[in-house]
């Protein structure tokens, strides 16, 4: 292994979560190999197989000869179709060629010997020369990616959890911005631009009712039983890109990509109504209550964890199996909203 994949090694691995571990690998990848193009895919089980693109980078030089890392670059659609349409097969490192000439060499990356991440190099001539750096650095990479993926789950659920909530909230609001300066740059039509300003990025906390007497009557071995089922239900209830956090006990956390207050409310009661309907082993019917609060960007995250567990505690007031919006609840004056001192905008 030469100094300078060795340098790199050490830079990848100075990262403390996986996210920004995931950007750094990318980011090596496409300082090593000329004129490509680097994406990093997670695989995911639910709601279905399939490989999610996260990011993309290609690094290009300008008019003066400097760099210019740019991400988020946009990749053809038949690439990604060939990726999922073929994803059993994409368990090894594969060299394949797309319809549209581009040359790819796909690299998954194993966690507890399951393909967790993948990433994909695509570029005009094949990448022959370059293949035992790549392997090199997944290889050294891959058990230090675990470590970190490792420590941001719950162990029972396999959700993310507590301790990676204000990370990853603080990560998505910023992508998100990024998102809205790119589209700022854009032609973008009157209505699109009316759907954007109608949607909001929401907090939801779950939290199954009556669970103590789920864990006195039957114990903590079935009560652990729903809590993963449950998880279940959510990976499969939620899109790919929402962030589904286990609290602790029967709490459970969800962030939602931008959607409006309407959507979410229908989202959440649909999974209300999906958990109701369900036959857990043992136990039978349970039921949840939620309550959700929107994201602002000038108020602390727990302010906004504050508001969400308001609305939660109203649900559980008024009858449980209920899912209400905090928001709402104050236009209404059902509960009253407290001024906090000292507010800063941390997003």
């Amino acid at each position: 292994m030469d100094d300078t994949i060795l340098d790199s090694i050490i830079e990848i691995t100075k990262a403390r979560d996986s996210d920004e571990f995931g950007n750094r690998i990318v980011s090596t990848i496409a300082e090593l190999i000329p004129n490509c193009v680097v994406a990093l895919f997670k695989y995911n089980e639910f709601p279905r197989e399939q490989y999610r693109r996260l990011t993309t980078l290609s690094i290009q030089k300008d008019e003066e000869g400097i760099k210019q890392h740019i991400w988020d670059v946009d990749i053809p659609k038949v690439k990604e179709e060939y990726i999922n349409k073929h994803h059993d097969k994409f368990f090894q490192l594969t060299v394949y060629q797309t319809d549209d000439s581009k040359h790819h060499t796909f690299i998954p990356i194993h966690i507890d010997n399951k393909v967790a991440y993948a990433i994909d190099i695509s570029s005009d001539t094949r990448l022959s020369n370059h293949s035992s750096s790549l392997i090199a650095i997944i290889k050294v990479c891959q058990n230090f990616y675990a470590i970190l993926a490792n420590g941001e789950k719950d162990s029972l659920t396999g959700l993310l959890n507590r301790r990676t909530y204000e990370q990853k909230l603080s990560s998505l609001l910023k992508k998100q911005s990024n998102n809205q300066l790119n589209n700022l740059n854009c032609q973008v039509e009157n209505e699109s631009r009316h759907l954007a300003q109608q949607s909001h990025t929401w907090l939801a906390i779950i939290d199954i009712d009556l669970f103590k007497n789920v864990n006195d009557r039957f114990g903590h071995i079935y009560g652990d039983e729903v809590l993963l089922v449950l998880s279940q239900l959510m990976q499969r209830a939620f899109r790919e890109n929402d962030l589904l956090f286990r609290f602790g006990g029967e709490e459970f956390v969800l962030i939602f990509e931008p959607i409006s207050n309407e959507q979410a409310e229908r989202v959440l009661n649909k999974f209300r109504e999906m958990v109701e309907k369900y036959r857990f082993p043992m136990v039978g019917k349970i039921t949840v209550s939620c309550g959700f609060a929107k994201i602002s960007k000038h108020e602390h995250p727990k302010t906004v964890f504050d508001n969400a567990d308001k609305a939660l505690y109203y649900a559980k007031e008024n009858g449980r199996n209920s899912v209400y919006n905090y928001e709402r609840l104050v236009e209404q004056n059902k509960i009253v909203e407290m001024a906090e001192e000292g507010d800063i905008e941390l997003f």
